[in-house]
């Protein structure tokens, strides 16, 4: 959109409206970071959270499940979702929907769909590895009842008045994410990791001979390697190779091709009701999340291990990165190495942290929006409302005004101040 800049949102969690309340909520979005959507974690996984400004916890553990009224006879029914006990039995998504307009606010939906966190190892849809150990918090893409389970999700959701889903984890995850306290006393190679990654299942095993894979030598040989690393040296250099001759290109082809038609059929299904789609890649937020200083190759690079093709992808529907890092530089290489990927029509958005470790000032957070527009990302998501101190909403508004400022400085404008945010309000 000429002389527009992106549009913003802020994520939030079911226990910020549920502890501080829907009101108190959009009125800080609103009026303290001055943003014009809120996207709600609709469907989450588990976690520990600290929260510097609840008043109902400040350590908040565990809170798997979604936080609307679901209708329960739209799920396969071995693949339910719960629902969350950071809603407090409310219907969060209903009441934030029905007092959005109030405020001028607009809902997104953050549905974080395969990273599903339970402890039932017999649970139907579950990775397996190649091994056949079960991981319970991830489900595969690859089966028909899990892939029915994202879609009836979709549209459970889009009942209610949503602009846009934004969609984590429509796809595996790495074999060192995401589980409790995950522990290895024995390095790994990066081939073992990804093998280990990989699910096995029949689902996953029959889409890879559908594509030529020889799936039972590339099973012997990914076990040869892994089992290599466990006994604690460094693996031989012809395990990896022997990997690679077995087919392994093969299969994470297959994998791309499950998760790029997975992603359209939820697009078409959240268009079928009035909302917008976008993927949220996960793989450079993976790089800088502990420390907000990632090192080594761009997030793109490891798109394969979750089964993201970006430029397929791309084609379906927006995409929207995560490059946590306290370098702008950083994430305008970010930025750019993806759009090199995924093609220059892609629709590309970004996700920033306004808070530690990230950013501590505004200048920082306006150089990285400056970026943004720059190399024309059309939405930027704050991340997140509950994990940040209040001052960080209050970053997210001054940061605005200085990009602002510096973009009408740009095209020779008079007359900028930092009060001046017009360009940057989407």
């Amino acid at each position: 959109m000429p002389g527009r800049g992106p549009e913003t949102s802020i994520f939030c969690g079911p226990l910020d409206l549920a502890g501080e309340g829907v009101d108190a909520v959009l009125r800080n979005v609103r009026e303290r970071a001055g943003v014009e959507r809120i996207a709600p974690a609709v469907a989450y996984h588990a976690a520990r959270d600290l929260l510097p400004h609840n008043p109902l916890r400040r350590v908040a553990t565990g809170g798997a499940g979604v936080c609307f009224a679901p209708e329960w006879d739209r799920y396969p029914a071995a693949l339910r979702p719960v629902r969350s006990a950071f809603a407090m039995g409310r219907d969060l998504l209903g009441e934030l929907c029905g007092r959005a307009g109030a405020y001028g606010a607009a809902v997104d939906a953050w549905i974080v769909y395969l990273h599903d966190d339970r402890e039932d190892s017999a649970r139907p849809g579950a990775v397996r590895n190649l091994f056949g150990d079960v991981y319970p918090h991830v489900l595969c893409a690859s089966d028909p009842d899990v892939r029915a389970y994202a879609v009836a999700l979709t549209e459970d959701v889009c009942r209610y008045p949503v602009g846009t889903v934004l969609a984590e984890a429509p796809h595996w995850l790495p074999f060192d994410h995401g589980y409790g306290h995950e522990r290895r006393s024995v390095p790994l190679d990066p081939t073992a990791a990804l093998l280990l990654g990989l699910c096995f299942c029949a689902h996953c095993r029959d889409a890879a001979s559908g594509r030529g894979a020889d799936v039972p030598g590339l099973t012997a040989a990914a076990k040869a390697h892994v089992e290599a690393c466990l006994t604690g040296g460094p693996p031989p250099a012809a395990t990896a190779d022997a990997v690679r001759r077995a087919g392994l290109r093969r299969y994470l082809d297959a994998r791309r091709e499950r998760v790029t038609t997975l992603v359209a059929r939820l697009a078409t299904t959240a268009a079928a009701a009035g909302a917008g789609f976008r993927l949220l890649d996960l793989s450079a937020g993976m790089l800088g999340w502990a420390d907000g200083r990632p090192t080594g190759p761009p997030g793109v690079a490891t798109t394969g291990e979750l089964g993201v093709d970006p430029a397929a992808v791309a084609a379906t529907c927006p995409i929207t990165l995560t490059p946590y890092a306290r370098d702008p530089a950083r994430v305008r290489d970010e930025i750019a190495a993806y759009r090199a990927e995924a093609g220059p029509a892609a629709r590309l958005g970004i996700a920033l942290r306004p808070m530690s470790p990230d950013c501590d000032s505004a200048e920082n957070l306006a150089h990285k929006l400056g970026v943004a527009r720059e190399l024309h990302v059309d939405r930027v998501d704050f991340y997140h409302y509950g994990l940040s101190p209040l001052s960080a909403l209050d970053r997210v508004r001054e940061a605005r005004a200085i990009a602002s400022c510096r973009k009408q400085h740009a095209e020779e404008e008079p007359g900028c101040s930092k009060a001046d945010e017009s360009s940057w309000q989407g």
